[in-house]
């Protein structure tokens, strides 16, 4: 029988959080403006990457504080319902950072199908608790984070 730690809202220094964010934000940005030996892309690159790494961190916030403790039911449920509010904030996410490109470039939405946001922000948050859990911190894969 496992037991359930008390509920605490997550909070942390916007402070940290835009340095955490913003940090890998503009490390993607680097990547890509290496990557395509374009330098001149890294400003948009690291815009876009910011509305997954600041933007995913309030979606999972938004599970934390105000999702999970109005939904009942055994940790695997919560597991799925974290899974599915990932991917839907996601596309939520997807569809900002492509209108945003649009906005800025005047190019057209990228070929990719619309499910793409989804699964990059789960991939993404998967490998953060992964780290989390490295790191004995509390995360989706033991229940506590």
């Amino acid at each position: 029988m496992t037991t359930q730690t008390p509920w605490a809202p997550f909070a942390e220094p916007w402070r940290a959080t835009l340095l955490r964010t913003g940090s890998i934000a503009l490390a993607i940005g680097l990547g890509a403006g290496l990557y395509g030996g374009q330098l001149a892309v890294v400003p948009l690159a690291t815009l876009l990457a910011l509305w997954f790494t600041l933007g995913g961190h309030y979606v999972e916030v938004l599970f934390r504080n105000k999702i999970r403790r109005h939904i009942g039911g055994p940790p695997s449920f919560l597991a799925v319902a974290r899974l599915i509010v990932w991917f839907v904030g996601g596309e939520v996410l997807y569809a900002g950072a492509v209108t945003t490109r649009s906005i800025l470039t005047g190019r057209g939405a990228v070929p990719w199908p619309w499910w793409t946001g989804g699964i990059l922000l789960v991939g993404m948050e998967l490998l953060i608790h992964l780290l989390l859990r490295a790191r004995r911190l509390p995360s989706f894969y033991d229940g506590r984070g």
